[in-house]
């Protein structure tokens, strides 16, 4: 029967038998009594692993702050260390369960969603926490929807710092509104207490280290320049082309006649199978889930959300 452990229990017994080995091999013969003391710790190390398959090393975000809420190397506000840390886990959570599918317009995050992070960790020097992302149930190495979550987290800070409207548009697109406006709300939070943020994940990593970095990208976050809606329409496909996942479709009205003008946008990127799409829907009429993102005074930006739910008329 496999025993259910940790990475760093596995590690922990893996040292545990690599340590009695080789004090056993330089153990003298005339000690006895530490040998017999030294096997039996052996052998329960090595039951303890028995049947056991390796678990896989966690990943690990580390999140840092500085500023006003920050007490030099000693410590942080402990307020603001829960809300931050409160917003910044939502976040996650939201934009996994947005990106599972699982995720209502409104209402409570899922129960069961997969990610929710851990706290194991704090982080010296500024301050800040490291926090362990969940391990995908039934596939540990394979695709994982929490460390998605935290790289579309890390693309949207990183577009509302430095990208274009059109850059921003496609990171705030890869995410479910709901997780946007959860980060927009930690960057407010941060501008409220004159904070400042790190956020490193694997090999990425992102920075507003100043009050103008905050400002920035709080206002390019706010509800109020980022117009984030979803609709149901029904039309035709006009075209789609699966190699740059470009769409285009004509809008039917309440009336059951043709809007004048077709609207055009990006197929979002959790849709597969494209080709069969654009095989079997192109110059049909359907149902479509558009979610339409408008970026300060820009121009609206149009994605195709659902493509299963599109249905023949």
């Amino acid at each position: 029967m496999t025993t259910q452990m940790t990475h760093n229990e596995y590690m922990w017994y893996r040292s545990e038998i690599y340590t009695l080995e080789r004090l056993l091999g330089r153990l003298p013969p005339d000690r006895v009594v530490m040998r017999i003391g030294y096997e039996e710790r052996l052998e329960r190390a090595r039951e303890k692993l028995e049947g056991v398959i390796p678990p896989p090393r966690p990943k690990k975000l580390e999140v840092s702050f500085t500023g006003e809420p920050v007490q030099s190397h000693h410590g942080i506000d402990a307020n603001f260390a829960a809300e931050s840390m409160a917003i910044i886990s939502d976040a996650i959570r939201l934009a996994t369960a947005g990106a599972t599918g699982e995720l209502k317009p409104t209402g409570q995050i899922p129960r069961n969603t997969m990610g929710q992070p851990i706290i194991t960790g704090v982080i010296l020097g500024s301050f800040g926490l490291e926090m362990e992302l969940p391990i995908p149930e039934g596939n540990p190495h394979g695709f994982s929807y929490p460390e998605q979550a935290v790289e579309r987290i890390q693309a949207l800070l990183t577009s509302a710092k430095e990208a274009s409207d059109e850059q921003l548009y496609i990171a705030a697109m890869d995410i479910h509104p709901r997780a946007v406006n959860k980060v927009a709300g930690l960057l407010d939070l941060m501008r409220k207490r004159d904070a400042q943020l790190a956020m490193q994940y694997q090999d990425s990593k992102v920075e507003l280290t100043s009050s103008e970095d905050i400002e920035r990208v709080a206002k390019r976050l706010n509800p109020t320049n980022v117009e984030d809606r979803t609709r149901q329409v029904t039309g035709t496909i006009i075209g789609m082309i699966p190699a740059t996942r470009q769409f285009e479709m004509a809008l039917l009205n309440e009336l059951g006649l043709f809007e004048e003008q077709s609207i055009q946008g990006r197929v979002a990127p959790d849709i597969e199978n494209l080709y069969h799409t654009a095989r079997d829907f192109t110059n049909q009429r359907v149902s479509a889930t558009i979610r339409t993102i408008t970026i300060g005074r820009g121009a609206p930006r149009h994605t195709l959300v659902n493509v299963f739910e599109l249905t023949t008329m």
